[in-house]
């Protein structure tokens, strides 16, 4: 049987031998380096072979005709090709794309700092925001370590290269908001409205960001709001200037969650035991209340509330300058400044992937700021004056108003290999009202108040284009319409990043940015008015290995169609005549592994910047910017005995200020020559904190204390002159600008209760 079978088959065997056909080639990547463990296949057989350490390949197969060859190799795009098989042998090299992944893509990161549990590559996360010593937990304040910021603790908002506070913009989950510090008064600043608690992300541009944000000439802080929490939980805060707690609950389900939260401030019994160089009638006092609603609308969708409500009032009594030099303590009057805030802020955003990799974002907001101002001159006897010597107001009042509601979309579509493009739009109603009233004698002006409708419209698109693992793009461009100045712009954005080697990267970015002028002069002068304009250029480079991050960062800035007024005490007539520019180069360092146990980072900025606006009398380096500013920040924490201890270092060179015994902008004729010239002296601060982690019973427990300037440095932002009358020597005199006290403490415990928050409280510290 066996040998009528062979002999059945011998006349095909010369057939099926032939059949045979060898399929050879070489496996290679961009750059003709061979490619090792490549599997080649033919499609829909098992016939293939794996590459050796040349690359090359070789194998056999009965398939004759067309067929599909198929390569696949880890980090790199599936390979298809077809081909035809003849009689003769068949030599197939292919050249194998490297795949764009995320973990090893370029990231375009000029000009942004990222915050996030999410993203690669980040450089402070949202631990570190309350973890500096220093910061008192204010989210600005740790961002004031970073290159680009000024150390402008004078005044209210965040300084960044070169642009004023009101140049940069806060946003939470998409929207703007409009107040997000607390009212200041006039040489003390503010601290940030919002808990660095409610925030899971973080993105500090100081520059060329996003075409989906608009109306920041210099910089925005891009914040998105926690999701659910773990568990349930409650807290209980005890500090030597407040009070607070919260609660949270996890439903069973875990598909949604509800909060609420209560902190009352008072430092009056603070300000008893630390002396301030300043009188309070009445020491900062605030009560804030807020409330989350989180709703887990399916297995990627996100519906989230977030309400927000504070009350403040601060009344401040100083010298008045102009009364100082007498040398009559019963002529010395007193500037007496009052202020009382109310402001709501609600938030409201919905998050969602779609079918065929499309995501929706939608976002809406509606707050309200009121401020009631009332300025006096009052004598020793704590009575309005009226003594015309002066010719000073002696009672003023203001009352100022803005109500705003925007809503926001946007919509992404993700592409392959990172690709993606995305699109939207945004409308903003803004509603000002401003009312000014004083009493220069016994009878009582008041002006008609001032209201103001705006309706801000905007229109964004944007693409991520990712060519290979190592080169990609963002173009984007952002068209904005303001109906009070019945204008349109158009804001082009790009970015691009190529990547040296896997540590190291190249970022560029340039963008126009539009931002509309402050209230203050559109009530007056809306009608002169043009969008301010400001175009950004960025170099960046950046490396990171084993725990270590650096970044340089270089920029130039342009400002166009700045504010410009004629007298600074009267802000009609403003023009958009002023212009300015501001360059630098920026360092930043971060090292956790260098020495065990301690994180540390080092910061330094170096600026050139002029501008001319505002009653300024010529091109000029502005009394908010530092040429020179450096920080350092350390943080150590044991493990063994749950303590901890943070410090932080900065120092700024002295800013210019207005010498008005020399160059006063507000006389006929003032020397242009000598305005701005003079610098203060250079500013030092030290902040050091420690903590200390115990669990007591089942609730878990932080003790923390923290200081300020405990070595005492003298620090001056600048001067209050007389507006009459000389001094002995002949001069105007004049009052140096300094923090209230040398010194600020703060002890605090905060409580935790139904979760174990030991890991949170080490990172958490304060």
């Amino acid at each position: 049987m066996k040998r009528f079978l062979i002999l059945f088959l011998f006349p095909f065997l010369p057939n099926i031998v032939f059949a045979q056909q060898i399929i050879s080639g070489k496996v290679a990547d961009k750059k003709g380096e061979p490619l090792v463990g490549v599997n080649i296949t033919i499609k829909d057989s098992y016939d293939g072979a794996t590459t050796d350490a040349q690359g090359q390949f070789q194998f056999e197969t009965t398939m004759t005709d067309s067929v599909v060859i198929i390569a696949n190799y880890i980090g790199f795009a599936p390979f298809e090709k077809s081909i035809f098989i003849s009689k003769k042998n068949e030599v197939v090299n292919i050249i194998l794309k490297e795949k764009i992944n995320e973990l090893k893509a370029v990231v375009i990161s000029a000009g942004s700092f990222e915050a996030s549990d999410q993203k690669k590559g980040t450089v402070l996360n949202a631990l570190d925001m309350v973890t500096t010593a220093g910061s008192n937990g204010d989210n600005y304040s740790a961002l004031k370590t970073l290159p680009g910021t000024q150390q402008t603790n004078d005044r209210e908002g965040l300084f960044v290269r070169g642009g004023t506070g009101t140049e940069t913009q806060t946003f939470i989950d998409g929207t703007i908001v409009r107040n997000a510090f607390s009212t200041s008064v006039p040489d003390l600043g503010s601290r940030g409205r919002f808990s660095p608690f409610i925030f899971k992300g973080t993105v500090f541009s100081t520059g060329g960001y996003s075409a989906i944000y608009g109306q920041a000439l210099s910089s925005a802080l891009i914040l998105e709001s926690i999701d659910l929490p773990d568990r349930s939980s409650a807290n209980l805060t005890m500090t030597s200037v407040g009070l607070g707690g919260s609660v949270q609950q996890l439903a069973k389900s875990k598909k949604y969650s509800y909060g609420i939260g209560y902190n009352y401030i008072n430092l009056t019994p603070y300000f008893k035991i630390a002396k301030q160089n300043i009188h309070y009638n009445n020491a900062p006092t605030s009560h804030q209340f807020d409330a989350n609603f989180r709703v887990k609308t399916s297995n990627t969708g996100m519906l989230k509330f977030y309400g927000y409500y504070n009350q403040t009032l601060i009344d401040v009594a100083r010298d008045n300058v102009t009364s100082l030099d007498y040398g009559n303590e019963n002529k010395k009057l007193i500037d007496d400044y009052r202020v009382k805030n109310f402001n709501a802020y609600f938030n409201l955003s919905y998050k969602e992937y779609l079918k065929n990799n499309w995501k929706v974002e939608v976002g809406s907001c509606a707050s309200m700021n009121k401020d009631n101002i009332d300025a006096k001159i009052l004598n020793q006897k704590n009575e309005i004056t009226i003594d015309t010597n002066f010719l000073l107001k002696e009672d003023n009042f203001v009352q100022s108003k803005n109500q705003i509601a925007s809503a926001k979309f946007v919509l992404e579509k993700s592409l392959k290999n990172l690709n993606a493009i995305r699109f939207g739009a945004e409308y903003i109603y803004d509603d000002e009202f401003y009312l000014y009233e004083y009493v220069p004698l016994a009878s009582s002006i008041q002006y008609n108040p001032s209201i103001l409708h705006e309706h801000y419209n905007a229109l964004f698109a944007e693409s991520d284009i990712y060519i290979t693992n190592h080169i990609a793009g963002k173009i984007g461009v952002r068209a904005e319409h303001s109906s009070l100045l019945n204008q349109w712009n158009l804001a082009p954005r790009l970015s691009t990043a190529y990547k040296l080697n896997k540590n190291s990267q190249l970022s560029l970015a340039y963008g126009m940015y539009y931002q509309k002028p402050d209230y203050q002069y559109l009530f007056s002068s809306y009608t002169n008015l043009d969008f301010q304009r400001a175009d950004h250029y960025i170099l960046n480079y950046q490396y990171q290995e084993n725990g270590r991050f650096l970044r340089l960062e270089t920029y130039y800035k342009q400002y166009h169609d700045l504010v410009k007024t004629p007298i600074s005490t009267m802000p009609t007539f403003a023009t958009s005549n002023g212009s300015g520019y501001a360059r630098g180069i920026e360092l930043f360092y971060r090292d956790k592994k260098s020495f065990k146990g301690i994180d540390y980072w080092i910061a330094y900025s170096y600026l050139d910047t002029k501008r001319d606006f505002l009653n300024y009398l010529k091109m000029v380096q502005p009394d908010f910017a530092a040429t020179h500013t450096a920080n350092l920040v350390v943080k150590k924490f044991w493990n063994k005995y749950m303590f901890g201890i943070n410090g932080t270092y900065t120092f700024s060179s002295g800013r210019p200020y207005v010498n008005y015994n020399t160059s006063n902008p507000n006389l006929p004729n003032p020397d242009a020559g000598r305005f701005m010239e003079d610098r203060t002296i250079a500013y030092h601060n030290v902040g050091l904190s420690a903590n200390y982690v115990r669990k007591i019973q089942k609730a878990f427990t932080v003790f923390v204390i923290g200081v300020n300037n405990p070595f005492g440095f003298k620090q001056i932002y600048g001067y209050n002159y007389a507006t009459k009358d000389l001094n002995k020597d002949g001069y105007l005199y004049r009052k140096a600008i300094t923090p209230t006290a040398r010194q600020f403490v703060f002890i605090g415990i905060f409580v935790s209760f139904g979760i174990d928050r030991t890991q949170d409280a080490i990172d958490n510290n304060l």
